[in-house]
Order: structure tokens, then C-alpha cells, then sequence
């Protein structure tokens, strides 16, 4: 009885492998983008630096606590942007997901915070190519990428990066004044390494600015102690002009081993203003770097 148990089991499983298709380019492709780490979009989550208990002069500062959580993020969209029969095919992935800000700006030492609703689009772009000497993913490989954008999804959106660069000891290694921009992922991409002494700059823009400051501009990355710092613009930590419109914040790269992006994200103070009104506003540029 076990051996024609085995025995039809076996013809089961030949039938099985008969039966099933060959994968499809876009099967191939769909495969190579779902598991790679340059189709990733930037981990914002976690605890941003705490305020200094509203700075005089200033209208809105950054809260006692607040940090944001995720709460839901489905598999990602992929849209292959033409025939891959070609060999070469521009494919956008778009990540959408919810997610909470937990924020408490009542000075009293007491944490009771507010969460205000978190919905976010996230983009990136890439170029994929076939080659025949290629043996994983059907010989697809990704050649290009442009930075992930992180947009709202739902709410008006008011706060924009319009610039990013990174220096590596006061030598620019990498720029970016168009989300749109692709870079060879063998050769244009940033590298940096432990140790590495990196100067990171951003523009912004707002289209409504309510308070001063407008808005707060945060560093995410390889950072020293954690993940996430404001940048400024007053001439101190890194930044070499004040009032100029360029944030910069610098710092020696730690923990490479963790994941692979360095973004930037700017939130408009009216965020800030309170824990309760429901006007989450932010965005984002991320990119993946080499080291």
C-alpha cells in the first residue's frame, strides 16, 4: 500500500510540474522588484527629537513627544510602464499605507498624547533590463532607480522637498532636485560607510506657511544614537549659512547594517500646533545608498 501511495503521489507531483507555466517576463519582473531592497521606500516610523518646551520667538515648536507607527501596509502596487519583450522595461512601484502620529504637546511631563491619521502614497521608479548571462529572475536585473517620494494620499498637502545632497568630508557624492531622476544603481547611487563623516543638505517648499517656522525638516538614516534629527538652518550643526533656506545636518555613519536608505522629511508646523485637529502634513525624498 506505501509504495503505490508513493507512487501516486509521485505522478501527482510530474503532472504538477507539466501543468504549471513558465514564468512570464512580467512574472520574472514582478519577482525581482517584490524582493529587492532598491524598490524599498524609507521607514519613517519610530521617535523624532523632542522640542525644548516652546523656544522663545518661536510659534510652534517640536513636540514633547511624538513619534509616528505604522498600522497597515498592503503589498505594493507594480505597474510595468511598457512591454518587457524588449528587454528593457520602466516599472513603478507604489507603496500605499496608514499609519499613526502619536503626539503630545502639553508640557506637563505627563505623556497623554493625541494621535492624528496617517495616509501615504510612496513612489519609486526603476529601469530593469534583461541579460542573457543572468541566472536569477529570468536575467531581469535592476540598472536604475530614481528616490522614493513620499506624498499624502489623502488630506492637502502643503510641504515639499525640493533639493537633496549629501557630502562625504565636504565632497558632494550625490544630488537629487528632481524625484524623477533616475540613477544607475552600479554607479550613481550614494555610498557610505561606518565611520564615513556625511554633511546632508535639503531645500523646502510650503505653499501656505502658517507659523514661524513654517515646518521642521528631519534626517533619517544611519545616524548617531538614533535613526531620525532635525536639520537646521541657523548656521550651527553642520549648517554653514543660517537663514539661507538650506537645512543641513552632519554626522558620522553608524549601523549599515540595518536598512539601507537615507531619506529626508519635512512636516509643516501646523502638525505641530496641536494633538488633536486631524492635518497630518508631510513629505518626503529617500534614496538607497551602496557601501
Amino acid at each position: 500500500m506505501k509504495r503505490i501511495t508513493l507512487a501516486v503521489a509521485a505522478l501527482i507531483l510530474v503532472a504538477g510540474c507539466v501543468e504549471s507555466p513558465e514564468l512570464t517576463d512580467t512574472d520574472w519582473i514582478n519577482q525581482l522588484v517584490t524582493g529587492s531592497v532598491i524598490s524599498e521606500t524609507s521607514n519613517l516610523d519610530g521617535t523624532g527629537d523632542p522640542g525644548e518646551g516652546g523656544k522663545i520667538g518661536e510659534e510652534v515648536s517640536l513636540p514633547e513627544f511624538w513619534y509616528r507607527q505604522l498600522v497597515a501596509e498592503p503589498a505594493p502596487e507594480i505597474i510595468l510602464e511598457n512591454d518587457p519583450s524588449t528587454g528593457v522595461c520602466t516599472v513603478t512601484v507604489i507603496h500605499n499605507l496608514s499609519a499613526e502620529l502619536i503626539i503630545d504637546t502639553v508640557w506637563d511631563g505627563v505623556f497623554e498624547p493625541g494621535v492624528k491619521a496617517i495616509s501615504d502614497t510612496r513612489y519609486v521608479r526603476l529601469v530593469v533590463e534583461k541579460h542573457t548571462e543572468e541566472t536569477a529572475n529570468g536575467g531581469w536585473r535592476i540598472v536604475s532607480a530614481t528616490p522614493a517620494e513620499h506624498m499624502l494620499t489623502d488630506g492637502d498637502q502643503e510641504v515639499y522637498i525640493s533639493s537633496m545632497r549629501l557630502y562625504r568630508d565636504d565632497l558632494l557624492i550625490w544630488e537629487c532636485t528632481d524625484p524623477g531622476t533616475f540613477y544607475r544603481v552600479d554607479s550613481e547611487l550614494p555610498q557610505l560607510s561606518e565611520g564615513d563623516f556625511v554633511r546632508m543638505e535639503a531645500t523646502i517648499d510650503h505653499l501656505n506657511p502658517q507659523y514661524d517656522p513654517a515646518f521642521f525638516v528631519i534626517a533619517h538614516g544611519p545616524l548617531s544614537g538614533h535613526s531620525r534629527h532635525l536639520m537646521y538652518d541657523n548656521g550651527l550643526f553642520g549648517d554653514e549659512t543660517a537663514d539661507d533656506g538650506i537645512f543641513s545636518y552632519e554626522w558620522y555613519i553608524e549601523y549599515t547594517g540595518r536598512r539601507q536608505r537615507i531619506a529626508v522629511d519635512v512636516i509643516d508646523a501646523d502638525t505641530f500646533a496641536d494633538q488633536t485637529e486631524e492635518d497630518y502634513d508631510s513629505g518626503a525624498w529617500g534614496i538607497h545608498f551602496l557601501k
